[in-house]
């Protein structure tokens, strides 16, 4: 029989370099296998409840990401639970949303709608395929019960000092929430081309006011930052706030319908108040109390000869910005009746202020 041959150098350093291989893939494993994804979205942050009128408003925002940090699908099952007082979380809907901002309305049935005011409490939580979801958002709160009554015959009238809104008073405790939207804005000129570009401050589509708080019903309010020439569309809700188990609430009336106002400019300014004349060797000397309207564009001097049947005569062409004149144009010895109107930048001209005589003296 023959004996093994021996192994050469060569067939020796190819078996030590697969020894050394088998070696360094053991110490290579990837260790225990993953378990696989249960594809459970996020649990939701940030829920809220508004009451308005017979229904609930909620809003959240539904996760982009699972549990795992995978991206949840295009849509998901979205369950909102509601709870009364102690009783349970039941299921009161459930929706297709998608991940972003999300919403939903829940219809309160008639007991939840009626009544003294309650605790209510709105849960959400996201659902995958089958059916299984990571748990349920915090708590949301609002409250059941009688909301006030919504505001009827709500009108809008443009008024000097602004917008003058007016509804029915009711005998319920709550205030008056307004909501006004920019419904049109009046065009801005066009800046020559060789003036720098002037920016301000840009009128804000949605303002909301408030008018008998804490609790009363005025029936009618002004709004001071309606500005003239824009169009505005009003909507008015009651609002009665409650404290219920700890949580500052509100019960808010259903909205009203949309008023639309054009914010038209007819109002002329007031009439200008103290008017004295003093004469003077060369004219005769005019001043009075000047006016705040915001818009003023200045004022104009009308002039009458004393005992004349001469209508009176316009001595300032265009408005004078300050509440001074001196009429020059007055003959020695004469004498003239002044008034003075105010006007604005819209044309619109005031009454005549008080009338004063005076004489020219001779020179």
């Amino acid at each position: 029989m023959e004996s093994p041959r021996p192994l050469n150098h060569g067939s020796a350093t190819i078996l030590a370099a697969a020894l050394l291989i088998a070696s360094l893939s053991g110490c290579a494993s990837p260790g225990p296998a993953r378990p696989p994804s249960l594809h459970l979205p996020r649990v939701v942050t940030d829920l809220t409840a508004i009451r308005t009128g017979d229904n609930v408003l909620l809003r959240w925002t539904t996760p982009e990401k699972t549990t795992d940090g995978l991206k949840v699908p295009p849509t998901l099952t979205a369950e909102i639970c509601r709870q009364i007082a102690a009783s349970a979380c039941t299921p009161a809907t459930r929706l297709t949303v998608h991940p972003g901002a999300s919403e939903a309305t829940d219809d309160l049935p008639g007991n939840l709608a009626t009544g003294p005011a309650a605790l209510l409490t709105y849960r959400v939580r996201m659902l995958n395929a089958d059916g299984h979801s990571a748990g349920l958002s915090a708590p949301a709160f609002t409250a059941a019960g009688a909301a006030p009554p919504p505001i009827q015959n709500l009108h809008v009238t443009p008024v000097r000092e602004g917008a003058m809104l007016e509804w029915q008073t009711e005998p319920t405790p709550s205030f008056i929430e307004l909501r006004r939207t920019l419904v049109q804005t009046k065009p801005v000129p066009k800046q020559p081309a060789r003036k720098p570009l002037q920016l301000t401050p840009s009128t804000p589509t949605e303002v909301r006011l408030q008018a008998g708080k804490p609790a009363t019903d005025p029936g009618g309010t002004i709004d001071p930052t309606a500005q003239r020439g824009e169009t505005y569309s009003y909507t008015a809700q009651r609002v009665r706030d409650v404290n219920l188990g700890g949580h500052s609430l509100e019960l808010r009336s259903a909205s009203s319908f949309p008023i639309t106002v054009v914010m038209h400019d007819t109002f002329a300014p007031k009439a200008p108040t103290g008017l004295v004349a003093a004469p003077s060797a060369d004219s005769i000397d005019l001043s009075w109390e000047p006016n705040t309207e915001p818009d003023l564009a200045g004022y104009i001097v009308h002039r009458q000869q004393t005992n004349s049947t001469e209508a009176s005569t316009r001595l300032t062409p265009t408005p004078i910005p300050a509440p001074a004149f001196s009429d020059r144009t007055a003959q020695p010895g004469q004498t003239y009746t002044y008034t003075v109107t105010a006007i604005d930048t819209a044309g619109n001209e005031s009454p005549g202020s008080n009338q004063v005589q005076e004489t020219r003296r001779n020179p």
